[in-house]
């Protein structure tokens, strides 16, 4: 259950906000700080290179064993790779992960964010090897078309860990439900139906720990 981060919503702009927040910390612009924490450096060909379709609403996400890579599943020590397809041709792209992350630099920093124009999505740059946990890791897409002058974005999901983990399934579609649940205000019946889905969820989470 994707949520899609449109300009015109609150997600969108809490998604910019971070994104400032973190570039204004150099977490964000590498290389501009030394202090700065320092991008994994990734592997020549990526176990998982993601292409982002932006002639999709919402945007799409395959690999080449997956048609659909919107929730990706992968294991430590393989590497994650970003790269957009056309119609988008010359652009910037943004991968920004919040609040946690499965990347970590060459010092043992975490890295939340990947930022970079297409020659750099193109030889592989916009991304890194999975060093966190097994767990969820949601993220965002911003794509910045320079050619068409268009923004895209959405957000997406790596799970780390066995595929066939139902605690990082269910636990993902725990925090949609959540998130669905706190824009419901105006439909107590419907939210409490979502309330009782959630407590079966958790029950369920508590069960398979």
């Amino acid at each position: 259950m994707s949520k899609s981060c449109d300009p015109s919503n609150v997600s969108r702009r809490q998604f910019l906000a971070v994104a400032g927040s973190v570039a204004a910390a150099s977490s964000f612009a590498f290389g501009k700080d030394k202090n700065a924490a320092l991008p994994p450096a990734p592997a020549p060909m990526a176990t998982h290179p993601v292409t982002i379709n932006t002639a999709t609403k919402p945007l799409s996400y395959t690999t080449p064993k997956l048609t659909d890579a919107t929730i990706l599943h992968v294991k430590a020590d393989e590497t994650v790779a970003w790269v957009v397809a056309s119609p988008t041709t010359q652009y910037r792209v943004a991968i920004l992960f919040f609040p946690n992350t499965p990347f970590k630099d060459s010092l043992g920093n975490p890295v939340y964010a990947f930022e970079g124009p297409d020659s750099d999505a193109a030889n592989g740059k916009i991304g890194g090897k999975i060093t966190g946990s097994d767990a969820t890791y949601p993220y965002c897409v911003a794509v910045f078309d320079d050619k068409n002058v268009r923004t895209y974005t959405d957000d997406p999901k790596i799970i780390v860990g066995n595929g066939d983990d139902a605690r990082a399934e269910i636990a993902s579609a725990l925090a949609d439900l959540k998130d669905a649940d706190a824009k419901l205000s105006s439909r107590p019946r419907v939210r409490k139906q979502i309330e009782a889905i959630e407590h079966k969820l958790e029950h369920l989470v508590n069960e398979l720990k």
